[in-house]
């Protein structure tokens, strides 16, 4: 199973969620202290992009790879009930598969987590921005973020969630990287690519729901034999510590 690539698909994907998008830009100019004139500027200090960025993407990852390390502590502690979290992470994962798709709505995921504190500009600042980033914004990616870390807790081994959340937010982290580091043509991109949002979201909810079936029913394995044949042997999975 490639689950390493579906992780990293899955962070991309989170970006690419209408409402990461839509305030990803804001963000930036708020962890840089700069006006969207200023980062569009080709003058800016590179160097406070670059450190605001990075302190910022440390802040999320931190708070995601907790999160996995959790969820497969809990998920070895209850090994002798494995199959029995195998299925309860497969219906999560249908369920937020069905959500992310726009077919159902969970309540429970439009409860948005803002905090009033508003850091400073600067490193610290802008990796506090990111902890509250990872902790508020449910809406935009907890279907795919409980996913992934459903999957973490079927593995049941601490290491691989934290490989596997360590990945997502690489996923997450690269186009925050893109923006920065080329606000001017990135911009450009997004603004071209919100009409289709929409259908990167039902695509996403209808993979997270063969991804949910899969694990319900311990198919998971024919997903890695698939990858295997196109691949020529090779699979990312080789990467997880074992």
């Amino acid at each position: 199973m490639a689950m390493l690539l579906g992780a990293f698909l899955a962070g991309i994907l989170s970006f690419l969620s209408p409402c990461v998008v839509s305030i990803a830009p804001g963000y930036l100019c708020f962890i840089t202290g700069m006006s969207f004139s200023e980062l569009k500027d080709s003058t800016a200090s590179r160097s406070v992009i670059i450190r605001g960025t990075l302190a910022f993407i440390f802040g999320f990852t931190l708070v995601f790879v907790l999160l996995g390390v959790m969820t497969s502590f809990l998920g070895g502690f209850f090994l002798i009930h494995r199959r029995l979290i195998a299925q309860i992470g497969g219906v999560l994962l249908i369920l937020f598969g069905l959500h992310q798709g726009g077919w159902i709505r969970l309540p429970l995921l439009y409860q948005e987590r803002r905090f009033a504190y508003r850091p400073g500009v600067g490193i610290t600042g802008a990796f506090v921005t990111g902890l509250i980033f990872s902790f508020g914004w449910t809406p935009c990616v907890g279907p795919v973020l409980g996913s992934i870390l459903a999957l973490a807790g079927s593995e049941g081994k601490p290491i691989h969630g934290l490989t596997l959340l360590l990945v997502y937010s690489l996923g997450m982290a690269i186009p925050f990287a893109l923006l920065a580091l080329g606000f001017n043509r990135m911009l450009a991109y997004l603004n071209r690519a919100k009409p289709y949002l929409k259908y990167v979201e039902r695509l996403t909810g209808a993979v997270l729901v063969l991804m949910g079936i899969a694990l319900l029913t311990e198919k998971l394995s024919m997903i890695s034999t698939w990858f295997m044949q196109i691949t020529g042997g090779w699979s990312p999975e080789f990467l997880l510590p074992h």
